[in-house]
């Protein structure tokens, strides 16, 4: 096989790192990269035949992909700090409409709250992702 004119590896290269935009599998991205590479050394004359440039191509998109995949994938799907901030306010509330309102603030709690009345005074114990945590009534 003739030798691959290095700006048709170059465009391949281009085309699957753009393809990748498409895709985010990060496997197009290192391929298209390998391709530029053998580009860049086609351009110079390293390569004798295509089959070699391919091949070469090939293998340094495939190292990569082995080697830099999993390292993508984990910076890319970097979350924030999942920790909730913790307000760590306590004190006596008021029941008012199915909440707790305590210093001015109306809190929601994912406790259950039926057994009170609406004046009722209850005792928090914490504030945790913006929910009151009440003390069990005895």
């Amino acid at each position: 096989m003739e030798v691959i004119d290095w700006s048709y590896l170059l465009a391949a290269g281009i085309l699957m790192i753009g393809l990748e935009a498409l895709v985010f599998s990060f496997f197009f991205v290192w391929l298209g990269f390998g391709f530029v590479v053998v580009a860049g050394l086609s351009y110079f004359g390293v390569f004798d035949n295509g089959v070699a440039q391919l091949a070469t191509a090939v293998s340094i998109g495939l190292i990569l992909v082995f080697a830099l995949r999993k390292w993508s994938m984990k910076m890319i799907n970097k979350t924030q700090d999942d920790t909730e901030e913790k307000i760590h306010q306590t004190g006596t509330g008021t029941i008012d409409n199915g909440m707790i309102k305590m210093g001015g603030t109306f809190w929601q709690s994912d406790d259950d709250l039926s057994e009170y009345k609406d004046g009722d005074k209850v005792e928090v114990i914490d504030i945790v992702n913006n929910k009151a945590k009440i003390a069990k009534k005895d």
